[in-house]
């Protein structure tokens, strides 16, 4: 779920920070990197499993979410590709 949700579980990992792009294949494929890049929570919903390397795919194992970003990169909406910038 989204963090802006009031009634929100606890977060799978901390904070990744603000994530700014032009690309919205790019920016949405470094969000994923940056959260399964992250230490998970193991008080979170990922539990025993925290340090799996697709924290996604532990809580949602029958959605392949690769597809919609493969998808929007197949009908030019942008590229997976990126240049990760850390400011601060």
């Amino acid at each position: 779920l989204c963090d802006c949700c009031g009634w929100n579980d606890v977060p799978i990992v901390g904070d990744i920070g603000i994530l700014a792009s032009k690309d919205p294949i790019a920016i949405d494929q470094a969000a994923v990197d940056l959260v399964n890049q992250a230490h998970g929570n193991p008080l979170s919903e990922l539990g025993d499993r925290h340090n799996e390397a697709d924290k996604f795919r532990v809580l949602f194992p029958q959605i392949d979410w690769t597809l919609q970003l493969a998808y929007g990169e197949t009908i030019g909406l942008g590229s997976r590709n990126y240049e990760l910038i850390r400011i601060g």
